[in-house]
């Protein structure tokens, strides 16, 4: 199946991809269905945020010892490069939270039942395949937690419920295990100040301008969101994918694929195809814009289809 794309021909569908096509059916279709990605580009938050998991799934995987910190930061050092471009994403950084992290969940509460877990549901007739960071038996109480980590340049942005990612998580873990609690959000703050300002103290005189001015505090960079899906809720999360992905065949069969444009700027950038999609000809432009090295072609592969007792197994 890994040599199919996610999408129309494989049937094989993922949150990511879904939820590109709530973002904007049109990016979906240039991202999607024709690979394309802006060429030179580094998504150095992508790239920062899979170090983090990368770190993090050895310390877990090697037992959460003294020997599996060292080695997760030496991970994290070596694989992650700096971008001159970003002072916030940086080799630094990217230690100090780790720091920070393992002082925090040095003991943790749980033991590890497997780490990175990839496979596949059937939702209807169709594939919706997956990735958990971390599954675990909690010890008291007594269950099942699913855990994903996010690093995050805004902690206020992440909420767990509603979350369609985190609802279909939740219910893959009740295809699988007993006793499932549910899934916890595991946020890391990625900021270039440790201090934010406090507005929940009084107002302090500055002794610069004279002005009243809020007192500032260590900002809390790490953050446990733990929650749960009742039947209700897993039945609303299966209809919305299902809905989502006749959608997107009708817009296949149309051939139209409309903008939504609130996503051109969305989150102070600026999308990567909106200068094909202010061109006349779009889908006229796709190739010469390959050819001229502006765009080039990866397309979204599913993750790895293995099932989770495989996994186990393994």
């Amino acid at each position: 199946m890994n040599d199919v794309k996610i999408g129309i021909e494989s049937g094989i569908w993922d949150h990511s991809s879904l939820d590109c096509f709530r973002d904007c059916p049109q990016y979906y279709d240039f991202r999607v269905n024709h690979g394309l990605i802006k060429s030179g580009t580094r998504m150095t938050s992508a790239d920062f945020g899979t170090w983090i998991h990368k770190a993090l799934e050895n310390y877990y995987k090697e037992g959460m010892t003294d020997q599996s910190i060292m080695e997760s930061m030496e991970i994290f050092k070596k694989g992650f490069i700096d971008d001159p471009t970003d002072n916030k994403r940086t080799m630094m950084k990217g230690l100090e939270l780790l720091g920070k992290y393992f002082s925090r969940y040095r003991h943790e509460p749980f033991n590890v039942i497997a780490t990175e877990i990839g496979g596949a549901i059937e939702i209807d007739h169709y594939m919706y395949s997956f990735r958990i960071d971390l599954t675990t038996e909690w010890l008291n109480p007594k269950g099942v937690y699913g855990i994903d980590t996010k690093t995050t340049s805004s902690m206020g942005r992440i909420i767990s419920k509603p979350n369609n990612q985190v609802s279909g998580y939740d219910h893959i873990l009740k295809l699988h295990y007993e006793n499932v609690l549910g899934f916890i959000i595991n946020a890391i703050g990625v900021y270039q100040s440790d201090e934010e300002m406090d507005k929940n103290a009084p107002k302090v005189k500055s002794v610069k301008s004279g002005k009243m001015i809020y007192q500032k505090k260590e900002r809390e960079v790490l953050l446990r969101l733990p929650t749960s899906r009742t039947p209700v809720e897993t039945k609303r999360w299966i209809d919305s994918v299902i809905h989502t992905i006749h959608m997107i065949e009708k817009c296949h069969e149309s051939g139209v694929w409309p903008d939504y444009t609130k996503f051109c700027t969305a989150y102070a950038s600026k999308c990567q195809f909106l200068d094909l999609c202010q061109a006349q000809d779009r889908y006229e432009m796709i190739q010469p814009l390959i050819d001229a090295g502006v765009y080039e072609v990866k397309y979204w592969m599913p993750y790895s289809i293995v099932s989770m007792d495989e996994e186990e197994a393994a």
